[in-house]
């Protein structure tokens, strides 16, 4: 819907209609360039562009259809069409302004803009209304008009601003007309509404700033850092989404590769690495190369290792075929071959030796093992004769000790019985005592036994007086008849017995007299026995000392002799295991493939000139297998044997211990 122009713009005289035979000439917007003045220093925003047209009034209305309007002669459409016109059909939203900066005119795209944002506008400008502009002022637009119509006033050139109004953001280009004289007749104005712009703007540098420190994050090592698109609108989640998905995709794929390399690196070769597409699969071929690398070494060394377990030391090794590290390894493995088939040689060669030294050293040591056996049977002899005589000088001296020990426990026992007598004698003497003064206090009981008597008898006549009422009284005193006879009688036979216990204990007291006598006797005879026994226990413990000794050294001399004849047999036994050993390594050796390595090793032609560290290694080997300690060789040997003294078991390089 198309509004009528500005009335500023129409002429005072009516329009010719089509019927009209000839138009009226009409004025049409003179748009060649007017000079522009000096623009002011105050004027904000304002870009040099090109003079504003210069518009003449029309004299017809701007709003007249064209049909109304009469054509003049042309060659073509557009000749019929004025300025006016093709202002409205441009999709530019225009105004137009008179110099009063009244709306005069607004074309549809204007109409359409502004009535698509007329909500927003409201929020500010309640009173906006998008096709009620025309013939406002453009204060309308402005929350701060008086800011707005300063600019306006100094405008002398084309002037480019911007403004917010209800959170949508306006752009407008206005381009003053001026007449004749410099004055300003109006002003057109072009409008663009900025906010998707700006808000596209906005969300592209947020996108570019999470897109920086997404990948400084990722620099840094923190590499499940995204890209937060839950601020930004559809289009943009979806980039940033996608953005995600590729930096993903791309740490995914290297996870899989490192997962892959951990797997070959704890020594998982038969493991595989995804299938990558396109450009992607140089990964493949990259871990393919290294793979195929650890299977070759792997495969290489498990082929050296089992011709070492199998014998084959003869294997040839290509070195060459190896680069790097790989190249380090298998050389170690060529020289360990070649080292192994030194040493085997060597060994080879040496077992053969020691196999002839060892039948020598058998044949000496059963020799030594027979003399030593003789020997330490004469020894055993001796011994056995040695520890009888001193088992029974032992047993003498330890009787006469038990004797000893007895005659004085007797001697102390008689002193004690004698001592007990005595006591037992003044015993008795304060038993008889007590039994005459017990003697006497009875008699006074059968006195006050026989005053009771009197006593219930008087008082059985008293009541026998009383009659009926004496009758209980009179079984009393009765009763009490009774006990004063009992009493008296137990008085009287206590009285017999004690005089029969004194009699007895007047006995004993001379018995005991006689006994403390004979006990007198019995302790002088103990004491002169007891010095006899304590002469023979020490003349015993002397001679058992003595024959100690003798045993003590009897035994040394037997265990000389048990040793050097247990070490001859050991050494005879280590020899012939030494020989079965040697025999058994002499197969375990020849069944290496050796390649041939030259060796230098002299043959030896005697036990004497083994040397003497290699003899002293043979007796620790020995003693390891026979569960004992090696035998210490003399130092020097046999340059001591002018010094050293010739014990049994010393050899004549200066050896012990055999």
């Amino acid at each position: 819907m198309k509004h009528p122009a500005a009335k500023p713009f129409q002429s005072s005289r009516p329009r010719p209609t089509a019927s009209t035979a000839v138009a009226a000439p009409v004025a049409v917007p003179n748009l060649q360039p007017t000079p522009p003045e000096a623009t002011s220093p105050a004027q904000t925003q304002t870009v040099s562009a090109a003079p504003a047209p210069t518009l003449t009034e029309r004299t017809e209305p701007m709003n007249s259809p064209a049909k109304d309007i009469k054509p003049a002669p042309a060659t073509s459409a557009w000749d019929d069409m004025d300025g006016v016109q093709a202002l409205s059909i441009i999709t530019n939203p225009i105004m137009m302004a008179d110099a009063d900066m009244v709306i005069r005119f607004v074309n549809e795209a204007a109409y359409q803009m502004f009535e698509a944002i007329e909500a927003d506008i409201r929020k500010d400008l309640p009173h906006f209304r998008a096709r009620e502009v025309l013939g406002k002022s453009v204060d309308v637009f402005h929350k701060n008009p008086a800011y707005q119509r300063g600019i306006m006033n100094q405008l002398k050139a084309r002037h480019d601003g911007k403004f917010t109004v209800g959170g949508r953001h306006m752009a407008f280009r206005a381009t003053p007309h001026f007449d004749a004289d410099g004055a300003t007749k109006g002003v057109i104005v072009e409008w663009q509404d900025r906010t998707v712009v700006l808000e596209a703007e906005s969300q592209i540098a947020e996108l570019l700033s999470q897109l920086d420190t997404m990948s400084a994050a990722h620099d840094a090592g923190d590499i499940d850092v995204v890209i937060n698109s839950s601020a930004m609108n559809p289009k943009f989640a979806a980039v940033a989404e996608g953005v995600n998905a590729m930096v993903q995709g791309h740490i995914a794929t290297k996870k899989k590769v490192v997962a892959a390399l951990t797997e070959l690196a704890l020594g998982n070769i038969d493991v595989e690495l995804e299938t990558f597409p396109r450009q992607k699969a140089f990964l493949n071929v990259a871990f393919e190369s290294i793979r195929g690398n650890f299977k070759d070494l792997a495969d290489e060394i498990r082929t050296m290792s089992n011709a070492i377990v199998s014998g084959d030391l003869g294997l040839a090794i290509d070195v060459t075929k190896y680069k790097g590290a790989f190249h380090t390894i298998v050389s170690s493995f060529e020289d360990a071959f070649v080292h192994l088939n030194r040493v085997f040689s060597t060994i080879s060669e040496q077992v053969d030796q020691v196999a002839i030294t060892v039948e020598q050293l058998s044949s000496s040591s059963q020799s030594l093992a027979n003399n030593s056996q003789i020997q330490s049977t004469a020894v055993d002899e001796v011994s056995a004769s040695s520890e009888e005589t001193e088992s029974q000088v032992r047993a003498n001296a330890q009787s006469a000790t038990r004797a000893n020990t007895l005659v004085v426990g007797a001697s102390t026992v008689a002193a004690e019985g004698r001592e007990k007598i005595t006591e037992m004698v003044k015993a008795m003497d304060g038993i008889r005592a007590s039994s005459l003064d017990i003697a006497k206090i009875i008699k006074v009981i059968d006195e006050i036994a026989f005053q009771t008597n009197l006593l219930a008898l008087n008082a059985a006549v008293e009541a026998a007086r009383a009659g009926q009422h004496g009758r209980g009284f009179a079984v009393v005193a009765q009763e009490v008849r009774n006990l004063a006879g009992r009493s008296a009688k137990a008085a009287r036979e206590t009285s017999d017995l004690i005089e029969g216990a004194t009699t007895r204990v007047q006995a004993g007291v001379k018995i005991a007299d006689e006994t403390s006598k004979s006990f007198a006797v019995i302790v002088n005879d103990i004491d002169e026995v007891k010095t006899i026994v304590r002469e023979i226990s020490t003349a015993s413990e002397e001679q058992s000392r003595g024959v100690a000794q003798i045993n003590l050294s009897i035994g040394e001399i037997a265990k000389t002799a048990l040793a050097t004849s247990q070490q001859a047999d050991e050494l005879a036994s280590g020899a012939a295991e030494m020989a079965a050993a040697t025999a058994s390594m002499r197969a375990e050796v020849g069944r290496f493939k050796l390649r041939k390595v030259e060796t230098k090793l002299n043959a030896l032609s005697s036990l004497d000139q083994i040397p003497a560290d290699l003899l002293a290694q043979l007796q620790a080997m020995l003693a390891a297998q026979m569960g004992g300690a090696a035998p210490a060789p003399v130092v020097n040997g046999a340059a001591n044997r002018a010094t050293a003294p010739r014990v049994a078991d010393h050899d004549r390089r200066g050896f012990s211990g055999f």
